[in-house]
């Protein structure tokens, strides 16, 4: 996964996190409307929060990566999502699943974020990784300062 930490922390400082996230992780021009620019102060905590984002997402990944489903549950992913990544890797134990997440598609307004990431699952087949990318949207909920993946589509 490509971590953009430090372009958050520049992206911050310039005085605008971008982009309205298209509905449903779909390829739409959304409303176009922006944030407005963001005091230094405010730039500061929107590059803070990005990071602590960041890092929930990087635990998500890490999940995946372990097939630790109780730990998926812990994140915020629902029980029936949960089960279907068990099925999912009881299927193709030796899957991978990766998601790219640009700094430019991450949206955050109070205790809300959203995230429009490029999903990759990497299949073996007769040998062969067989990549499939799809787009997802993260959606991230703050509760008492942390932040937990409360949808994925």
């Amino acid at each position: 996964m490509k971590s953009s930490i430090l372009l958050f922390a520049l992206v911050a400082a310039a005085g605008a996190l971008a982009a309205a996230p298209p509905d449903c992780g779909a390829q739409t021009s959304g409303s176009g409307a922006r944030p407005a620019a963001l005091p230094a102060s405010g730039a500061s905590q929107t590059a803070q929060e990005a990071t602590l984002i960041q890092a929930a997402l990087n635990h998500f990944d890490s999940a995946l990566a372990l097939h630790d489903f109780g730990q998926l549950q812990a994140l915020g992913i629902r029980p029936a999502s949960a089960k279907g990544w068990q099925k999912f890797f009881r299927n193709n134990p030796r899957a991978t699943v990766t998601d790219d997440c640009p700094a430019s598609t991450l949206a955050i307004l109070g205790d809300t974020a959203t995230w429009s990431c490029t999903e990759t699952a990497t299949l073996i087949s007769e040998g062969k990784p067989l990549p499939y990318s799809l787009a997802v949207r993260f959606t991230f909920t703050r509760q008492n300062g942390v932040w937990t993946i409360s949808d994925r589509r």
